[in-house]
């Protein structure tokens, strides 16, 4: 008889362990991500030739603008990452930064992440906050963004030969959604997400925000077809489960009784149609 799973992924990452029968450890909360240093009376590490930038009209302000399209960001091969925390965590996954923005107040305040910006290599640009303002998409900026290189993406192979659950994303289309969902995933650890075309860009504004630095920790691999996941989950031995919204059981239950593996790939599907009848016809658990 088949079961179904509800879908239940929580707002935010739990901090309780949870754990399988089958695996101690799968499940266990991560370490929170280290923020960057506070430094007030830190020295003043922006060079004195630096940029900057007093103008919303100035070319620079245009590129960076063009890149909250998803058109604009493949046509470029760079991001925005806006807030000190993010972009502390894009450094320390080691994350090309091209530049950094900064306005006055954030340069003295979050001097040592300024440093080691510069330290990789990043161009330090300083702003007038009605220009960091103009640049981001955020509603309160904290005055810093940079521009990064694309993510280049996990393999199928890596992401489904790991020893953990894999999640898939069928045609989440919301951006806070599809953040939110990896935040959540790098809290029960699983071994990566694959995202179908349909979904929302992972380097999209909404999603980085979304994410809290996620984005940086787990390994994912966008733009992939379902067949080809499907393929691909099948060669590697792996059952497939998806996730409903009228389903009887919620996840964890789920996983403490043995209906699913650590190995189960789970697919959770779009806002308004839920999980595509491909995705359906395959699965193991539904």
């Amino acid at each position: 008889m088949s079961r179904s799973i509800a879908a239940c992924w929580p707002s935010s990452p739990s901090t309780t362990p949870r754990h399988s029968p089958r695996s101690s450890t799968w499940l266990a909360p991560i370490s929170p991500p280290r923020l960057p240093d506070r430094s007030p009376d830190g020295p003043d590490t922006v060079p004195a030739d630096a940029p900057h930038l007093t103008s919303t009209s100035s070319d620079r302000v245009k590129a960076v603008r063009a890149l909250h399209s998803r058109s604009g960001r493949r046509k470029a091969g760079r991001f925005v990452v806006e807030g000190p925390q993010a972009v502390s965590s894009a450094l320390d996954a080691g994350v090309p930064v091209h530049e950094l923005f900064v306005d006055e107040h954030a340069r003295i305040v979050f001097s040592d992440l300024v440093d080691r910006a510069a330290g990789t290599g990043a161009r330090i640009v300083t702003a007038e906050p009605h220009v960091m303002v103009a640049m981001g998409e955020t509603e309160h900026p904290q005055g810093v963004l940079a521009v990064c290189a694309l993510l280049p993406g996990a393999s199928l192979d890596e992401i489904l030969g790991a020893p953990a659950p894999v999640l898939i994303l069928d045609r989440v289309a919301d951006p806070g959604n599809v953040g939110t969902i990896l935040r959540t995933a790098e809290a029960v650890g699983v071994a990566g997400v694959l995202l179908t075309p349909e979904c929302a860009d992972v380097h999209g504004g909404k999603v980085v925000r979304a994410t809290t630095g996620s984005l940086f920790r787990v390994p994912v691999l966008a733009d992939i077809p379902m067949a080809e996941i499907i393929a691909g989950v099948r060669a590697h031995g792996r059952p497939l489960a998806v996730a409903t919204g009228d389903g009887g059981e919620s996840l964890f239950d789920a996983v403490d009784s043995g209906v699913v593996s650590p190995l189960t790939c789970f697919v959770i599907g779009s806002e308004a149609h839920g999980v595509g009848e491909e995705a359906r016809a395959a699965a193991d658990v539904c």
